[in-house]
């Protein structure tokens, strides 16, 4: 079993020098890097007017975490790829793979706010979920043979490549069969420059939200993460990736599963110092309702519905997708959540808007040092 930490950037007071905000992420990732954990991932996130989510170029992040780290792998969970050009994404992946030693982990997604995909490409506006989802679809296939292949091509809806007509320019006199047609001389195949250094490229993700995505993140050999769901509904999702890779692929081990977490000396003190942060971000991000906290074939009254999509309840959340309280306690909830599930990757949210630094430091340093051994150690005895 692996372990990660989800580190969203944030500024609820909008005041704060960034280069602060950047200096705690840096902390956060030397913490996670002494023992324990895997994975540290960065996501993106665009004109975040609110301050909760100030990451918009986590490629840079992670670029600036490889050269104070040495073991721990950076991942960007997820680069909102249907805002890239596809060419240029290819590109710096490829860089990053080599700035970071080869402890690159790449996880993708659609984007799910308007304000970005209005403002960065509005033929991905996740209001038109078909259009949204071709075009993440096309820039995926691109990207996985970018990094994958010396040369391609690529002739699809949005994109073509190389650019048909192109014959030579003053620096690129192109005299190859390799790329170009033999007959007319045009460039025919293209390349990305440098190759990846974990080959074929860095291990690919993609942060799912329905079975569909999983399915279709499956059937493109890309492991997949998911956000806050309740066990059972894990277990429908990871029998769905299974049956869907064109590989016999081990249960649970490409997939992960965020849980927000905190660790203190009970579940009472644990709520005191971070349940109402906890909570304000997970409301915040409430604009699904509490559908993706249910289990499988469980409905709630409209009442209730209407109430919880109004503003979720500690109590509601609690056993469905919280890890909080002692190391006892969360030690016991990452190796249910194993058995229950067979999850290969478990990875931490300890941070959220309005809790402190010094709260989220300590909570990851009790993960790395008390919970993620034990765990590790119960997980193996039962395998």
């Amino acid at each position: 079993m692996r372990f990660g930490l989800f580190q969203i950037p944030h500024d609820l007071s909008g005041q704060r020098d960034y280069g602060a905000i950047v200096g705690e992420m840096r902390e956060l990732a030397r913490a996670c890097d002494a023992g324990g954990f895997d994975v540290f991932w960065i996501p993106e996130h665009h004109f975040s007017i609110w301050g909760r989510e100030l990451s918009p170029n986590p490629i840079l992040l992670a670029a600036d975490l490889a050269a104070r780290t040495r073991r721990i792998r950076l991942g960007l969970a997820a680069a909102i790829i249907t805002f890239w050009h596809p060419l240029r994404l290819a590109e710096d992946i490829a860089t990053l793979d080599h700035l970071a030693d080869g402890r690159l982990e790449v996880g993708v997604g659609r984007g799910n706010y308007g304000l970005e995909a209005l403002n960065l490409n509005p033929v991905a506006d996740p209001s038109n979920p078909q259009e949204n989802f071709n075009v993440f679809d096309e820039t995926l296939q691109i990207l996985k043979q970018a990094l994958g292949k010396e040369r391609f091509s690529h002739s699809g809806r949005y994109y073509r490549y190389p650019a048909p007509g192109f014959f030579a320019d003053r620096a690129h006199t192109v005299d190859d069969p390799r790329f170009v047609d033999a007959r007319s001389g045009e460039m025919t195949r293209i390349a990305t420059f440098p190759r990846p250094r974990q080959k074929p490229h860095p291990p690919l993700w993609v942060v799912v939200n329905s079975e569909l995505s999983v399915r279709h993140a499956a059937e493109n050999d890309c492991g997949i993460i998911m956000w806050r769901q309740p066990d059972a509904m894990l277990r429908q999702r990871l029998e769905a990736y299974a049956s869907s890779h064109p590989r016999s692929v081990a249960d649970g081990a490409r997939c992960a599963v965020m849980r927000d977490t905190f660790v203190a000396a009970s579940e009472a003190e644990a709520r005191d110092i971070a349940g109402e942060a906890a909570l304000s971000a997970m409301n915040f991000s409430n604009w699904r309702g509490p559908s993706i906290y249910l289990e499988p074939g469980e409905e709630l009254e409209a009442e209730r519905h209407a109430e919880l999509a109004r503003e979720l309840t500690y109590e509601f959340v609690r056993d469905r997708a919280l890890f909080f309280g002692s190391v006892d306690d969360v030690v016991e909830k990452a190796v249910v959540l194993h058995r229950e599930t067979g999850i290969g990757h478990l990875v931490f949210k300890c941070g959220w808007p309005g809790l402190e630094h010094r709260h989220t430091l300590k909570c990851v340093e009790r993960l790395r040092d008390d919970v993620i051994p034990r765990v590790k150690r119960a997980v193996g005895s039962a395998s």
